[in-house]
């Protein structure tokens, strides 16, 4: 499974974390309810989008991910 479009992924109170490509590879969130996905590391990613992935992770939307 994969991202369908670029993501701009912010969080509050911290603002824009990253941008995540299209086809960035994702995983089916399994720790959580409902149909929630993790975006998982991506090339070119900045040190701050790899540490905000290692710290708290990109939760997804069903919406953002094709391939299910």
């Amino acid at each position: 499974m994969i991202t369908v479009r670029d993501i701009e992924y912010s969080a509050s109170p911290y603002g824009h974390i990253a941008t995540i490509p299209a086809g960035t590879k994702v995983e089916r969130a399994h720790n959580l309810p409902g149909n929630h996905f993790w975006a998982l590391p991506w090339k070119g990613m900045t040190r701050k989008a790899y540490d905000w992935f290692k710290g708290y992770g990109f939760l997804l939307e069903a919406s953002d991910v094709t391939g299910q």
